[in-house]
This record gives structure tokens, C-alpha cells and sequence, in this order.
């Protein structure tokens, strides 16, 4: 469906016909869509193991700790190789709870033409003050496991697009792949490219025909 409304560039009696996607996007209630950047096949899974991974690293770091401090320290006090053990147990169990962190939380949102980008922390921007709006296709290696369980790189190289938007003081990029590796799926692509039409910035009609044009044919960011 096409609604015609007056033209916020123009102004006046001029007006454009936008679809109602888009017109959502100007409502301060519209609904808030979840984007597939992140771990969306496997999620559940990683943050498992890395926890039972966290949890086993700790233990060892604890003997690796108690043993090196009273190899280095012989003759002095037990509480030294005490306070070594949980050194070493504190430094391993914070990085495998920022990992778990990161990898729980890893996604995007598109609330109307706010674009929200998580990691350890959230970074927000507005697409209708952004002021320039890149999109390009970074190459990334495929990687698999031997036989041996090893990972070893397999030839194969995987393009990534990239969507970077900056507004005064803030940047954020956006991963156009999932970490599990699959293309965002069509749908979120036109959402996205509706809400970059609100932007009135260099790049930002360009990346908007790009997305279009892969959602319609993903072979399009090969060109």
C-alpha cells in the first residue's frame, strides 16, 4: 500500500507516494524488529560451552596459579600462593564472562529509523541524523575443522556487506551476516533501506538501492 505525504525536504503542497513500511518508520510507536546479525542458529549452544569451558579454565588457572606461586615463592607465606591462584582464576573467569556476555547479547534492532548495534555494550543512532551512510562488502575466510579437530583455513572466502553509519559524534557498523554466517534476510534489508530513505546524507540512497537490490538478488554484492 502507498499513502501520499508531503515531502519533509520540499515542503509546501509537494508530496510523495512512501509505502507503509516506511510510514511506520515515522510513528514513535512502531514495532521494534529484531535484525539477524547475531548468533541466531547456534547461540544457545556457544554461551553452554563457553560456560562449561569457563568453568574448567578457572579450576586450572586456580592449580596453575597455586603451583607457580609456591615454585616461586618457597618459604613464604601460603596466603601468597593463594593470592596468585585467584589472581589467575579472576583474570580467566572475567574474560570468559565478558565472551559469554558478548556472545549472548550480539545483535541489532531497527525501531523505526533508530538502528541499535549490541555487543558488550548497545550503540544507538538515528538514521534521520546521520551524516554519511557507507555500504560495502568486506571479504571474510572460511575456516573449518580437520580431522584432527584442529581449525584450518579452507580456501573459501565468504563476502560480508558492511553498513556504517555516522552521526555527530557516533558511528556504528552494522554486519549485513549473521556470525553464523547467513545473509539478513530480505524483509529486514527493505526495512532497513525504508529507514535509510529518511536520511538525508551522502551515501545514504545508494546503500538504500543496494540493500534493495539484494533482497531481491543477494548475487547483487558480488558485483
Amino acid at each position: 500500500m502507498a499513502i501520499l505525504v508531503p515531502d519533509p525536504v520540499r515542503g509546501g503542497d509537494g508530496g510523495r507516494l512512501i509505502t507503509a513500511a516506511r510510514l511506520g518508520a515515522m510513528q514513535p510507536g512502531v514495532a521494534r524488529t529484531e535484525l539477524s546479525v547475531g548468533y541466531t542458529q547456534s547461540r544457545t549452544g556457544r554461551v553452554v560451552s563457553l560456560v562449561l569451558a569457563g568453568v574448567l579454565l578457572v579450576g586450572a588457572c586456580c592449580g596453575v596459579g597455586a603451583i607457580s606461586a609456591h615454585l616461586v615463592a618457597q618459604g613464604a607465606s601460603p596466603g601468597a600462593a593463594a593470592v596468585v591462584a585467584l589472581l589467575f582464576a579472576g583474570t580467566a573467569a572475567l574474560a570468559m564472562t565478558l565472551l559469554v556476555v558478548w556472545t549472548a547479547r550480539a545483535g541489532a534492532a531497527l525501531a523505526g529509523t533508530e538502528l541499535t548495534v549490541r555487543g558488550l555494550v548497545s550503540r544507538t543512532v538515528d538514521l534521520r541524523s546521520a551524516t554519511a551512510v557507507t555500504l560495502h562488502a568486506m571479504a571474510q575466510s572460511q575456516a573449518g575443522v580437520a580431522s584432527d579437530g584442529s581449525v584450518v583455513a579452507t580456501g573459501g572466502v565468504t563476502r560480508v556487506p558492511v553498513l556504517t553509519v555516522t552521526t555527530p559524534g557516533r558511528t556504528v557498523r552494522l554486519r549485513l551476516r549473521s556470525l553464523d554466517g547467513v545473509l539478513l534476510p530480505a524483509g529486514q534489508m527493505v526495512a532497513l533501506a525504508d529507514a535509510l530513505g529518511w536520511a538525508r546524507c551522502p551515501g545514504a540512497r545508494e546503500a538504500a538501492d543496494w540493500l534493495r537490490a539484494m533482497a531481491a538478488d543477494p548475487r547483487t554484492m558480488l558485483l
